[in-house]
């Protein structure tokens, strides 16, 4: 979930192609309130293959599906309106964290001081994690 926001919301939206899975699947979802947002995903087989292809690879057994775990997504992105969003799925929407400079992301001092490295320090002793960034091509 969190890579779908990190992906829907912030400057790697640029990058979704026309047309695509993914561009319909928002293009659908925009409009409709967050608890049909929520079907939506559920109901889309193509997301569910790519969850199932996804989840397939790596080392890591997941946890039986009636396992109670407490983990959960948190995304940080960089808004059109230059402020740093946390997109917690514990939270019923998106907190705005504050302002970056034009010349700023989510990974510059400013932002991990008001983004992950915060949250980090909220947590506390619990540090399960894992970090994604998505970040253009430098050509």
């Amino acid at each position: 979930m969190g890579l779908l926001h990190a992906v829907s919301n912030g400057p790697a939206r640029d990058f979704i192609e026309k047309d695509s899975t993914l561009d319909k699947l928002l293009r659908k979802s925009i409009p409709l309130a967050p608890g049909d947002r929520s079907a939506l995903l559920e109901q889309t087989p193509e997301l569910a293959a790519a969850h199932r292809e996804a989840a397939s690879v790596g080392d890591t057994a997941a946890p039986d599906a009636n396992d109670d775990v407490d983990l959960h997504y948190v995304c940080f992105v960089k808004g059109d309106d230059d402020g740093l969003w946390e997109l917690d799925g514990r939270r019923k929407g998106p907190i705005r964290r504050g302002d970056l400079n034009k010349d700023e992301d989510v990974l510059s001092a400013k932002g991990l001081s008001m983004g992950a490295l915060k949250f980090l320090e909220r947590e506390g002793d619990d540090l399960r994690f894992g970090a994604v960034a998505l970040a253009g091509s430098l050509d």
